[in-house]
């Protein structure tokens, strides 16, 4: 068997069907392997940059490992930013660089990079290298193992290409089992310990608090302890919040649910008035949090590992090891206690406040909008616009991983890669990329990806003819204006030279008009909102 035949095998053993790819001459030996292998898609799209975006969204929507294949030195340095939002917002990636021969590194062989794989070594939670073909089958399944496992993340396989060709019938292209499974029951054994011994600590700690809350992160979106979570808040009367990465956890129209924690009014009394929150499976953030305001007196902080407690808050009590069982535990606990909230009272004071808003914020009446008219399990994709913090802070959301927006080192340029990838994972679910024109022209390309694909993606262009965010920004802190202006495509006229429909519209009965009257969700579409620069909902 070839390296590259032992790589398709690998993908078909862990059920691996799609792939994201920008081929270059040291892939076509695997591009060839793949083409004979229907039941594994390869998506070929314009940019790395956006390549490594979608396999991210892809990751996060369907729950499974995004996969790329890179090409050497600028195609391997092309996914560099993505690789750190999958590494800081804990994203599972398999990017397998098809690497250069090393030894003939430094006579100025095509693509030549010294140890590559150095270049990421603070944002990937392990490298590896492959030295012989026969190598190639239990690299791949530690690799694999190690990106799945713990607290998720990406990692880099690097195969030299004289390797694809290469025979790897040898002992160690056997096993496909991870090496590092051998020691899991004993590791396992220790946390179950440590978990044990911490919980009594917090039986202690609630003993005579009175008003508790629950902050939820990422971690905790499992479809599994929703019905416990829920049954657990209600019971105890325990309000619910949740950071971005979390939105969904829970229906955000449930009786206990307020929403993202770095709301104002209302939901910050409540976190500043809580005499113990209780934060899961999140890592606090500072930008997400502290910088926003949220005020914590007592804290006691569950997530998979020790990694990002008392980062940004001084922590009472933490908890590590698998979230789910830690809920169950807490469960058990608060079984048959109530704590002081009123929920139904809160729920009445947040409706009112959030109704004021809307007489106030053209910004809050679109997302609202959005909310009313889009079906209610679109998986909306994000990056940095206004119209996407908005979201952040206000549109409900109701169903588990379908509020995408990368939040690790918050990249600009996500929302229409991260999409296709997202409905890709989930063809079942409509979906909604959340655009700036500042943010979507850089990767404008991949409408030809859309396109060539067929993939129903309904991209929402906020066009305010400029960077928005800086703008505004610029006008609070030096009385500037006018200083991030862009000059934009027609936006129109664009998507359509790709053969993808496209309306524009600049008023709120207009965008109603379209998404009710024109969008099917199931074609590609774009959609040019033109509205002027609004204050960011921090400001409201």
């Amino acid at each position: 068997m070839l390296g590259k035949q032992v790589i398709v095998e690998f993908f078909q053993k862990n059920g691996i069907r799609n792939i994201f790819h920008l081929p270059g001459i040291h892939t076509l030996p695997l591009n060839d392997a793949l083409e004979k292998h229907h039941d594994i898609k390869t998506f070929i799209g314009r940019h790395e940059s956006s390549i490594i975006s979608m396999a991210d969204g892809y990751a996060r929507a369907s729950g499974n490992i995004g996969v790329v294949i890179a090409t050497p030195g600028p195609g391997l340095g092309n996914v560099v930013s993505g690789c750190m939002e999958a590494y800081s917002d804990d994203i599972p990636l398999l990017i397998m660089h098809i690497d250069t021969e090393r030894k003939g590194a430094g006579k100025g062989i095509l693509h030549e990079l010294k140890e590559p794989e150095n270049i990421f070594r603070h944002f990937v939670k392990k490298t590896f290298p492959v030295r012989s073909a026969g190598h190639i089958a239990q690299t791949l399944a530690d690799a694999y193992h190690t990106a799945i496992s713990g607290r998720k993340g990406p990692v880099i396989v690097s195969i030299p290409y004289i390797l694809l060709e290469k025979d790897a019938s040898s002992p160690h292209s056997a096993p496909y089992a991870p090496h590092a499974q051998k020691t899991k029951a004993t590791g396992s054994d220790k946390n179950r310990t440590r978990i044990d011994r911490k919980f009594g600590d917090l039986e202690k700690v609630l003993r005579e608090k009175k008003r508790v809350l629950i902050i939820g992160g990422k971690s905790l979106m499992l479809a599994d302890i929703r019905q416990t979570l829920e049954h657990l808040c209600l019971s105890a009367s325990i309000p619910f919040l949740t950071t971005t990465g979390g939105k969904g956890i829970l229906r955000e129209d449930s009786p206990c649910s307020f929403g993202n924690v770095m709301k104002k009014g209302i939901v910050r009394d409540m976190v500043a008035s809580a005499d113990l929150v209780i934060a899961v499976g999140t890592r606090l953030r500072h930008v997400d949090a502290k910088r926003r305001g949220v005020k914590i007196r007592e804290l006691v902080h569950i997530d998979i590992d020790d990694r990002w407690i008392g980062k940004n808050y001084p922590t009472l009590l933490g908890v590590t090891g698998d979230v789910q069982d830690i809920l169950a535990e807490l469960y058990r606990i608060l079984k048959g206690k109530r704590f002081e909230w009123d929920l139904s009272y809160l729920k009445r004071l947040q409706s009112d406040e959030e109704a004021s808003l809307l007489k106030r914020s053209s910004a809050y009446a679109a997302t609202m909008l959005l909310r009313e008219v889009i079906p209610e399990d679109t998986m909306t994709v994000c990056d940095l616009n206004i119209p996407s913090y908005w979201a952040e802070y206000y549109l409900p959301v109701y169903h588990q991983n379908t509020f995408l927006m990368p939040r690790g080192v918050s990249p600009i340029f996500y929302a229409l890669p991260g999409s296709i990838g997202a409905k890709i994972g989930r063809p079942d679910r409509p979906c909604l990329a959340l655009c700036g024109d500042g943010g979507v022209l850089p990767t404008i390309g991949e409408l030809a990806t859309l396109k060539k694909y067929g993939i129903p993606v309904v991209v929402f262009v906020h066009n305010n003819s400029g960077f928005g965010i800086l703008e505004d920004a610029m006008a609070d802190r030096y009385g500037r204006t006018g200083a991030m202006v862009l000059n934009s495509p027609d936006f129109i006229k664009l998507a359509q030279s790709f053969g993808v429909k496209a309306k524009r519209t600049r008023t709120l009965k207009g965008l109603r008009n379209i998404l009710l009257r024109d969008i099917t969700w199931n074609e590609p579409y774009l959609i040019e909102f033109m509205q002027p620069v609004s204050p960011p909902p921090w400001k409201a």
